[in-house]
């Protein structure tokens, strides 16, 4: 689901081996502070949450949007602005020349909430446990090894070339090797009193919200300047929407439909910043009938109104067939590729399937063989926005004879469906916001990543489980060249692989939504100043000044 949040935005729902039941306590280690004078609630679509902050757990507390606001990454990335990076835990970095040498200062005088020392052993700590777990890697990091040469800095080594995959590198939440090194297994750890070097700390948990408050010994003195963050579950986007107009929600990272009339019109307090960062569109398995068949993808490509799917979601319609979302990634088309556009051709689609030998029935769908083309499109009920663009397909689709089925399931559960491939097709991608046109088509297609259906991909990339030789062939260029040109040949290579196999249909263009109310707080972010994407995270959370 596309939200930039920290994964793209459906946060994944794997089973959690500890299961928590109950209320839970406080944390000895914060008072409860719910009357504070600029505690800030955000909402988020989700049928409840769990007791989970281990960060490294597909399902857990954060997908309300706390991600980094306990456990922190060494290096912020701007997820709507290319290459911008803000130094965190680590002060400065620096490649070798071949790009497979990552060396990092980390910063001095961060303690974790328990008083102890953050120190190189927590970091090496935190990158080994994933490279030794790799069912805990949930964005798929790649390295060799990491040391550590002094308390304040360490190195990491890549087998490859990879600064290319630097944002994804450096954005690991670290944890404290003084307390997990302590558990057995990781994996099933709850982490129910979370313990880091955040600018918040869990201070009150119920299934219905849990409220953070600030971290009175945080590094950044004097930051956060509001008391605290309560993040609630809502049932669905609407829900949100229309409990930020009634005054009970604050901050929101979420889809509001007719923006301007719901929301914006009702208070001079209400903002929105909705911020290009990626593409969307109808994910189907291509392992899986009817997409196992590049043709029929092709067809269902042609048969969509992408500027009736774009619509419903307020989002632009995607135009080029090489899927990078524009005008983010106008530079990096090919020359040549230019002119390869979407078209929506009816005719075109039913040309097709009738070259495949599919006949019209007297249902008004095609068949073959006595087999309807039908379909499934699963996704979260609760994401309004994608239920309204599955609408649409399954309205146009129809008129290309293709039978279409809804099928809404929770938040929790559709990144595990994704994941394992039981799916026919889906709507949005589960993956983090990518800076270069290479890091997306590597989790959009790249057949590395693929796995028999039924088996867990824990990065969802390429959960469509594309399997393309020359695909794969494209991406081992890439990652042997050893100069621009060669870099430059395979990116091409990709692009018109893309456009030939469609691996996935892409639709429109997504934002990282953000709503708020300045009732309480000012330093937002704003579209004369993007200082940074305004969705809910630390780095605008630590800007906030009670109102």
């Amino acid at each position: 689901m596309p939200m930039r949040t920290s994964k793209r935005a459906a946060i994944a729902t794997l089973a959690v081996a500890a299961l928590i039941t109950g209320l839970a306590a406080c944390s000895p280690s914060a008072s409860s502070n719910e009357g504070g004078d600029s505690i800030l609630t955000v909402g988020r679509s989700s049928a409840s949450v769990q007791q989970v902050f281990n960060p490294y757990l597909p399902t857990t507390a954060y997908q309300l949007g706390s991600e980094g606001m306990i456990y922190e990454p060494l290096v912020q990335v701007n997820t709507t602005k290319a290459g911008d990076f803000k130094p965190w835990l680590a002060t400065e970095w620096e490649w070798n020349a071949e790009g497979t040498e990552l060396s990092l200062q980390l910063r001095d005088g961060v303690t974790w909430t328990d008083g102890e020392d953050f120190t190189s052993e927590d970091v090496v700590y935190s990158y080994q446990l994933i490279k030794d777990h790799p069912e805990l890697n949930l964005t798929g990091i790649q390295f060799d090894t990491i040391t550590a040469p002094d308390e304040h800095s360490v190195v990491l080594t890549f087998a490859t070339p990879s600064a290319n995959f630097f944002d994804k590198i450096i954005y690991l939440s670290i944890v404290p090797e003084h307390v997990y090194g302590e558990i057995d297994d990781v994996a099933g750890y709850a982490d129910e009193k979370p313990v880091g070097t955040g600018a918040f700390m869990l201070d009150t948990f119920t299934p219905e919200s849990y409220t953070l408050v600030k971290n009175p010994d945080y590094w950044q003195k004097g930051k956060p300047a509001i008391d605290g963050l309560r993040f609630v579950p809502y049932k669905d986007n609407t829900a949100v929407s229309q409990a930020m107009v009634q005054g009970d929600v604050d901050w929101c990272s979420c889809y509001m439909a007719n923006v301007e009339e719901t929301f914006l019109s009702k208070s001079d307090d209400f903002h929105i910043l909705w911020s290009v960062v990626g593409a969307d569109g109808l994910i189907t398995n291509n392992q899986s009938y009817p997409f196992n068949e590049r043709e029929i993808r092709e067809a269902a490509s042609l048969a969509i109104d992408r500027q009736q799917v774009a619509d419903v979601a307020n989002r632009p319609a995607a135009t080029w067939k090489g899927g990078l979302p524009l005008p983010v990634f106008e530079d990096s088309i090919a020359p040549g590729l230019e002119d390869e556009l979407y078209e929506y051709d009816v005719d075109g689609a039913k040309k097709i399937l009738e070259g495949l030998g599919f006949t019209m029935g007297d249902d008004g769908y095609y068949e073959r063989d006595g087999e309807q083309l039908a379909f499934q499109i699963t996704i979260p009920q609760a994401f309004t926005e994608q239920v309204a663009a599955a609408q649409i397909i399954q309205s146009n689709l129809k008129e290309a004879g293709f039978k279409v089925d809804v099928n809404g399931v929770a938040v929790e559960a559709i990144n595990g469906i994704t994941s394992k491939g039981e799916f026919q097709a889906t709507i949005g991608y589960p993956i983090a916001t990518q800076l270069l046109a290479v890091n997306l088509y590597d989790s959009w297609m790249n057949p590395a990543y693929s796995l028999p259906i039924g088996e867990a991909i824990p990065t969802y990339q390429n959960i469509q489980r594309t399997e393309d030789p020359e695909i794969a062939q494209y991406f081992t260029d890439y990652f042997a060249a050893t100069s621009d040109d060669e870099r430059t040949a395979a990116v091409t290579g990709l692009q018109e692989q893309f456009i030939e196999e469609t691996p996935w249909v892409v639709l429109s263009y997504y934002q990282a939504y953000a709503g708020w109310s300045e009732k309480k707080a000012t330093g937002w972010p704003q579209e004369k100043d993007p200082y940074w994407g305004a969705f809910v995270n630390p780095v605008v959370a630590l800007e906030l000044q009670p109102k």
